[in-house]
């Protein structure tokens, strides 16, 4: 189900430094509490991303509409009725959150599965907004769209199609940044949406930080980008694996994963080999 001697990562959810999650195409969540250790469910296929408002209550969402849930204490299978791939989830708590992926699928939790429409049939990647009426939303072929409490607002395309969009992230309403395929990095402060100078061609997969003077954004072949309020300037990752997601706790716990079981902590200063 992967290539190399650990799964490829593709997500994770960090609670504490000693209490974080990780998913892959192997389809086994893993736990590090000082030592990663795979998680036992009955799910087979390759889990895209994670999501959880707190430790027991977490989402594992996957290929073939798979969504495993975490109580605390196991994992079980949920059926929402969608068998479109799910690439990954967001939400605010633990009856306000989406769950969406290929062709579009979105999928809202209230207490109850909903559809929502996003006016895309392209695939959803990630979801980003400080409260349920500004989420923004990105996808392949350069869509975006933005959800304001009800529907889905059909937004101008910020690039060119050949430009897939993987990652949006904000330190607040009006300071909000995309990531993107060809080194794209797009940045919103309150008005239009402006391009960045990213310094590389290589696809950025994820982007998140820590405030408007701390921002990471990681990618293809290793690469680490860091924003210090002024400009993006390479980081020494320390590996040439494809890094898939970059999440974290503070400015000295950064975290990323990606290919052959890779994750990797930021310090504040250096990077750090934490792999599987």
């Amino acid at each position: 189900m992967f290539i190399g001697e650990k799964p490829d990562l593709l997500d994770l959810c960090v609670f504490r430094e000693d209490s974080i999650y990780v998913v892959g195409k192997d389809g086994i969540p893993q736990h590090y509490d000082g030592e990663w250790t795979p998680e036992t469910t009955e799910n087979a296929n390759p889990l895209m991303g994670i999501w959880g408002p707190h430790e027991n209550c977490i989402y594992a969402v996957g290929i073939g509409g798979v969504v495993l849930h975490y109580d605390g204490k196991k994992w079980n299978q949920l059926d929402t009725g969608n068998y479109d791939s799910l690439n990954s989830a967001f939400g605010f708590n633990e009856n306000c959150f989406f769950i969406f992926g290929v062709g579009g699928r979105m999928l809202y939790w209230d207490g109850e599965w909903n559809y929502r429409e996003p006016n895309t049939i392209h695939d959803l990647f990630c979801m980003w907004g400080e409260d349920l009426d500004c989420l923004h939303t990105v996808g392949g072929e350069g869509v975006y769209r933005v959800y304001n409490g009800s529907t889905f607002e059909r937004k101008e395309e910020l690039t060119a199609e050949e430009i897939s969009l993987y990652g949006v992230w904000g330190s607040r309403k009006d300071n909000v940044f995309i990531a993107g395929s060809h080194g794209t990095i797009l940045r919103y402060q309150g008005e239009e949406w402006e391009p960045m100078e990213s310094g590389t061609e290589e696809y950025l997969l994820s982007i998140w930080g820590t405030g408007d003077n701390d921002i990471f954004a990681v990618g293809d072949c290793g690469v680490i980008l860091h924003f210090d309020g002024e400009r993006w300037s390479p980081m020494d990752s320390g590996t040439e694996n494809y890094l898939t997601k970059v999440k974290g706790l503070g400015p000295d716990q950064v975290y990323a994963v990606g290919d052959n079981g890779c994750v990797l902590r930021y310090d504040g200063k250096v990077w750090h080999d934490m792999s599987l």
